[in-house]
């Protein structure tokens, strides 16, 4: 053990080891998202309604009115959508549409009554009663509870699916035919 005139400076030392320790920890974890893709900041979501107020001092805000959400290719519409932001309020957790809701992503289409996007997950949850309804192209999907996985660019069906899928070949062919390729989704612009 160190004499008693040198126990300060032996914590001065080990306070600013442990510091230095930290933030190398805090600097390789983000340089190991900027390597690995994920996402550190997402572009913004517009949203158009007839009516917004906040509550909790904008912790949670409330659009109503033929609301509208767009972010990059996708746009949902609601009669009511809630925002909830992080204490902090500098990031979405989560928005929830309520009420007619319809989600547009290129050529699919869903629609349910209630659907909840959570942002860090990248991931958006419809319901319907009876059904959610999905579509891409002419192939319908029903079931009670459709989750959507964004960045993966695909979803679950849960809840007695019903499914009608039509053939792709004659589909393929007729664009072969007619010189018209797949255009790719791009994203909306206002």
């Amino acid at each position: 053990m160190p004499p008693l005139s040198r126990r300060p400076l032996f914590y001065l030392i080990f306070i600013i080891s442990l510091s230095i320790l930290t933030t190398s920890n805090v600097y390789s974890q983000q340089s190991s998202n900027k390597k690995s893709g994920k996402k550190t900041d997402s572009s913004p979501v517009h949203i158009t309604s007839d009516r917004m107020r906040s509550e909790n001092g904008g912790q949670k805000i409330i659009f109503s009115g033929n609301v509208e959400a767009v972010r990059d290719d996708m746009t949902i519409t609601s009669d009511i959508m809630e925002v909830y932001n992080t204490p902090d309020k500098k990031q979405t957790e989560e928005i929830v549409a309520i009420g007619n809701v319809e989600i547009v992503r290129c050529n699919k289409r869903a629609k349910g009554d209630r659907a909840v996007y959570l942002d860090q997950l990248q991931k958006i949850i419809l319901t319907g009663t009876p059904n959610a309804v999905a579509w891409e192209g002419k192939d319908i999907i029903k079931g009670r509870e459709m989750i959507f996985l964004i960045e993966k660019d695909r979803f679950m069906v849960n809840g007695r699916v019903r499914t009608k899928l039509f053939p792709k070949s004659d589909e393929k062919k007729k664009k072969k035919s007619s010189g018209k390729g797949e255009t790719p989704c791009s994203p909306k612009t206002k």
